[in-house]
């Protein structure tokens, strides 16, 4: 493996979007797979919506894993964040350990260390296995247990590939969109099972830590690994900065979408915000003294963070014509404010995301200030978009730009004190989305999913991000005429083992 001090460049990507393979080497439904199945929908061409489309196949990392290390070893990459599968490793319960699913998982980590390319796993990104699920899942305590086995059957089998580890992966959107609302699986739409299942995650967290340790003292893990979480705070920007109700809107917005998701597992407690809106929903729910006392004592080691975009707040009562916004303002489960997107002076993606890098750096230093000098990293960041295939080269312009201006401001945080450890680009190459199935383009590589061999081919992106990784970020420049060749050259140099 390449010098562990090295900045980290790499990519992350999800098991339930990339791998495919979903009823293969012994492995059982999970809530994903019953979600797309159930839902299943693919909008008319041209019609806008939700594609909801099945995720058996995906992208078959399943089967092309080794031409996808080499894809990566091919670009100067160094690292591989990966969203693991639970029940690949547990398909019919918490005690039968499957065999095929650890032999899969040990020989891709394998692989990725072949190519010098270290494997960072995130042990829980949405996916709860089917089994689980129906008898509770995050909202029943035992799954507690369950939990505490899987990880431990990790640590032991692949804690010797890698240093560096994270527990759950966008808690926040998984039990908003999944607990609260139908958008996600479980599609639970009730408070009582919401806090049921953010408690029970953050004390994921615990557990995995603690079992952590005694990893490192069994040997099967190094002593200086870390175990962090994933987390996709927006940083706020005030709608109107001299208004004092938009200012007083960020401080709330901040105690729910930073602190309520980071503080349980950094700091072992939660943000008396959580406990006050309990009461006022007349929740029939307690956090016990103990709970708390075990979150205290088993905290994480770092944070990873999936930075997008920022988000435009208001005070709640403000009125906003909809001739200033570019779509509705939304509100979540608390209506102490607002998220906006004004037109005027703000970017937006084909999804509607803004694109913004301004935040970047002014928020990594507020964690900072909030979690101490700790390990920090970009785990997702990227763009998504409706790529132009039609051509010899697909010129994904609009991606480098975007990526440029990001990297950038890593790289300008990390020059004034920030402890980045790494970026990590979502994601490798285009894979199922939960919010545009197959037609929300992410990769700098394209797979085409018409194909019975999902054929790998690299986009321009690829090569930009190339010749970042190999310049160590010295090189963010984008000449495209340079870029164009490069792309060329690719092509005509990819191996029949990347296709």
């Amino acid at each position: 493996m390449k010098n562990k001090q090295n900045f980290i460049w790499s990519t992350s990507t999800c098991a339930f979007q990339i791998e495919g393979g979903r009823n293969e080497g012994g492995r059982t439904d999970s809530i994903w797979d019953e979600f797309t199945k159930r839902n299943f929908y693919i909008p008319p061409i041209g019609v806008p919506g939700r594609e909801i489309n099945s995720i058996e196949q995906a992208a078959d990392f399943y089967h092309k894993y080794e031409t996808d290390s080499l894809i990566m070893k091919n670009a100067n990459l160094n690292g591989f964040i990966y969203n693991l599968d639970w029940n690949r490793i547990f398909p019919k319960n918490y005690q039968e350990i499957n065999p095929e699913g650890i032999k899969w998982t040990e020989n891709f980590f394998k692989k990725m260390i072949e190519n010098e390319i270290r494997p960072i796993p995130i042990l829980f990104h949405w996916d709860t296995p089917l089994w689980a699920q129906i008898q509770g899942g995050w909202e029943n305590s035992e799954i507690l247990i369950w939990w505490r086995q899987y990880v431990k059957t990790m640590f032991k089998f692949l804690g010797k590939y890698t240093d560096i580890w994270y527990v759950n992966d966008e808690n926040s959107t998984f039990t908003l969109a999944g607990y609260l609302d139908i958008y996600l699986p479980p599609a639970r739409n009730d408070k009582t099972a919401f806090v049921k299942a953010i408690h029970n995650l953050n004390l994921s967290g615990a557990i995995a830590k603690e079992e952590f340790e005694l990893a490192k003292e069994k040997g099967y893990i190094s002593k200086d690994s870390i175990l962090g979480i994933v987390h996709d705070w927006n940083p706020p920007i005030p709608y109107d900065k001299t208004d004092k109700n938009d200012l007083k809107a960020i401080e709330i917005y901040n105690q729910w979408f930073l602190h309520f998701w980071l503080d349980p597992n950094m700091k072992g407690k939660y943000p008396e915000i959580f406990f006050r809106w309990i009461k006022e929903n007349n929740i029939d729910f307690k956090i016990s003294k103990k709970d708390l006392d075990f979150l205290k004592k088993n905290t994480l080691d770092f944070i990873g963070w999936n930075y997008y975009r920022p988000c435009y707040i208001s005070g709640v009562h403000k009125n906003i014509s909809e001739e200033l916004l570019n779509r509705p303002t939304e509100q979540f489960f608390t209506k102490d404010f607002k998220i906006v997107y004004p037109i005027k002076d703000v970017l937006y993606t084909d999804w509607k995301w803004i694109i913004d890098s301004s935040r970047l750096v002014s928020g990594s230093l507020e964690m900072k200030n909030i979690y101490g000098d700790i390990p920090l990293m970009i785990v997702e960041n990227g763009l998504g978009a409706f790529d132009d295939k039609t051509g010899d080269l697909i010129k994904d312009f609009k991606r480098i730009e975007y990526l440029k201006q990001h990297i950038e401001a890593v790289l300008e945080a990390k020059r004034i004190g920030v402890n980045f450890i790494g970026y990590s680009l979502w994601t490798y190459c285009d894979i199922y989305s939960p919010s545009g199935g197959y037609r929300k383009d992410y990769g700098l590589v394209s797979v085409d999913f018409n194909s019975s061999n999902k054929t790998r081919k690299p986009k321009l992106s690829y090569s930009w991000y190339k010749q970042v990784a190999t310049s160590n970020g010295k090189d963010t420049s984008i000449d495209l005429n340079k870029l164009e060749k490069d792309l060329k050259n690719e092509l005509k140099n990819w191996s029949i083992y990347m296709k």
